[in-house]
């Protein structure tokens, strides 16, 4: 005797069934927790570094290169993308994803401790972070007018 001849004949325990399955999907789906960002670790490392005052051609010569040819022997470095600003660089290193986070941190760390006394001494110590992608901004809003100055809009 097959299954869909049996629930011809009997509906109710196939109706229950039914019913029992529909309100247990619900319930789930209802619990199921949704996040718009997993947590992820990005085995990404960035170094920001200050020197006030400096042009981006100074910067370039006496920071840049010396922090990127430091972090370039690192193992299991994928890329690096420099950003030079008046006053400030920023490089991120994004390794494989393979290589845990903590010890990407800890290699650039060391790899930038070791050209330390290189660097001019009126730069700021650089500053070493992973990349956190739970404290991004989720919202940012950009208010203009043509009638108010910016005082009167803060």
């Amino acid at each position: 005797m097959n299954v869909s001849a049996w629930s011809i004949r009997n509906p109710i325990p196939a109706l229950m069934l039914f019913v029992l399955l529909t309100f247990g999907g619900l319930y789930g789906f209802k619990a199921l927790q949704i996040q718009n960002f997993p947590d992820l670790d990005m085995p990404t490392i960035t170094v920001m570094a200050a020197l006030p005052g400096a042009s981006p051609s100074q910067l370039e010569t006496e920071v840049v290169r010396k922090l990127e040819n430091a972090i370039a022997t690192l193992p299991g470095l994928k890329h690096i993308t420099t950003k030079i600003q008046e006053g400030s660089v920023n490089i991120t290193a994004q390794f494989q994803l393979e290589k845990p986070v903590q010890e990407a941190l800890d290699e650039v760390r060391s790899a930038v401790a070791k050209v330390r006394s290189d660097l001019p001494a009126e730069l700021r110590d650089p500053v070493i972070t992973k990349l956190d992608i739970a404290s991004a901004p989720i919202l940012a809003y950009a208010v203009a007018s043509n009638q108010r100055d910016d005082e009167a809009l803060s």
